[in-house]
């Protein structure tokens, strides 16, 4: 949503590739490691602890991967040359992450337990 609002359409591709790295390697992910520290800092180094054992949820990797598909094709239109269609994308993206954080519907979440 700051890109957009900044006129920054090379948040795109950045964010695209932050997620596609949390859904496929989380373990070197920014985002599982800055939801750990935000964990230890709430609650404490036993709850961080055990977060970390557990790893990076399944359902979440899926959402990342979600979100990393969607701005992917975001990506590839704003190469094409064409930024309108491109934050479409980016915006449908943004919202999926807001669902999910605000109004606690995870829809990769949803889709990854429907799948199995």
């Amino acid at each position: 949503m700051t890109g957009f609002v900044f006129s920054t359409p090379m948040v795109i591709p950045v964010v695209a590739v932050i997620s596609a790295v949390s859904a496929l390697r989380p373990d070197v992910s920014p985002v599982p490691r800055l939801i750990s520290l935000l964990v230890e800092q709430r609650f404490g180094a036993a709850e961080s602890e055990a977060m970390r054992a557990e790893g990076y949820p399944p359902p979440w990797r899926a959402a990342a991967a979600l979100l990393s598909a969607i701005l992917a094709v975001g990506t590839l239109v704003l190469v094409v040359g064409d930024r309108a269609p491109a934050w479409g994308f980016g915006l449908v993206a943004a919202g999926l992450a807001a669902l999910a954080s605000v109004g606690g519907v995870c829809v990769g979440c949803q889709l990854s337990t429907r799948r199995r």
